[in-house]
């Protein structure tokens, strides 16, 4: 089993090596710096699995150094164990592991001590690691499944076509029933193979962007792309001024979209589809909700619908019941939360939380009309 790789960055010699013989005795491959720049040298090219960063080197602050090795992509997995003989006050430490420091600890230092911390951390890296892995493996399973599954599926479509394009008016009833039964359970297929391709895409943390994110640009990017379903289904979306927040604009349309796209799916017969889309803040979340005038459900599956696959209406109703999934991680993702209030026949309001910014600022856009 390959041993673990440890940088050991400290510009006071006899400290680092003290703690370079200490992690040695205890079975640590180590590598040495005394400076910013040689640490972030090493870091790129070594790639170690942990870091015992000084917080106060000649050239550059421990604090600043760490934020540039968790936000850059060779290095973001390795855990950084801060180390201070002299900022020692409970704001030091708070400060670096705001930073994005994984621990901090204040010399002297208990070799005992050390080596437990040291210990603990590349447990949790290595329990990180696995998780990543799994997700990577479940993002290309995904990926390849829905790529090579579509290609057949597109050739009992087409085959099948030319089929009832040889047999023409031969072709009786029966057979025709069946022909038509094929097609339907193809498309379904394809239909279901390119939601699980989209609820891979929304689950995987590489794909977030985070930056400040209009509401209102998104839940216009949503009606762009759900506007031949509002038109055909002569619905009214309504809403009120939305506010900015932090997040991946895409994403979050995906969201706008899909809250609609159910509303206008799950409409009432003969019932005109009015949909309300509105803001509210605390000072810890933006909370939107998505009212509509629909069939609504009970209130008691109010979290079921949010699994994979949850379908609360039977084959009836198009769709693969991966819709609210991917709104649920998404929204996840965003470090927030959804949930729907509902009643049978009565319609459903669907919420989503996200966290507020450091300053929430609402657009003056006013309520607007889309028929």
């Amino acid at each position: 089993m390959k041993r673990p790789l440890i940088l050991n960055v400290d510009d006071n010699e006899i400290n680092r090596y003290v703690r370079s013989q200490c992690l040695r005795s205890a079975n640590f491959d180590l590598l040495e710096a005394k400076t910013g720049a040689q640490t972030l040298e090493i870091a790129f090219r070594e790639q170690p699995d942990l870091a015992l960063l000084d917080v106060n080197l000649p050239d550059a602050h421990g604090t600043d150094l760490c934020k540039v090795l968790k936000t850059e992509p060779r290095t973001r997995g390795m855990m950084v164990l801060q180390i201070s003989a002299s900022a020692v006050a409970i704001t030091d430490a708070v400060n670096g592991l705001e930073g994005g420091a994984d621990g901090y600890l204040i010399e002297p230092i208990e070799p005992e001590l050390l080596i437990a911390h040291v210990r603990s951390l590349l447990r949790l890296r290595e329990s990180e690691l696995a998780i990543r892995r799994l997700n990577d493996s479940l993002q290309q399973f995904a990926y390849m499944a829905s790529h090579d599954l579509r290609e057949p599926l597109r050739t009992v479509m087409i085959y099948s076509d030319l089929l009832r394009q040889d047999l023409g008016e031969s072709l009786n009833d029966r057979a025709e029933k069946h022909l038509s039964m094929l097609q339907e359970g193809a498309a379904r297929m394809e239909l279901l193979l390119k939601d699980i391709l989209t609820y891979a895409r929304a689950s995987d943390p590489q794909a977030s962007v985070s930056h400040p994110a209009s509401l209102e640009y998104c839940l216009e990017k949503a009606l762009a792309v759900c506007q031949l379903a509002i038109d055909e289904s002569k619905a009214t979306i309504t809403h009120e001024p939305l506010p900015v927040v932090e997040g991946d604009e895409t994403a979050l349309a995906q969201v706008f979209q899909n809250l609609i796209g159910n509303a206008i799916k799950y409409r009432k017969p003969g019932c005109p589809v009015h949909v309300h889309i509105s803001a509210r803040s605390t000072p810890r979340e933006i909370i939107v909700s998505v009212r509509d005038n629909g069939q609504g459900f009970r209130q008691e599956y109010a979290d079921h619908i949010f699994g994979l696959f949850s379908r609360l209406h039977g084959k009836d109703t198009s769709g693969s019941g991966i819709g609210l999934a991917v709104c649920r991680v998404i929204v996840e993702r965003h470090g927030g939360r959804i949930w729907a209030d509902s009643e049978e026949g009565q319609g459903s309001t669907f919420h989503f939380a996200l966290p507020a910014p450091a300053e929430s600022s609402t657009g003056d856009t006013p309520s607007a009309n889309v028929q």
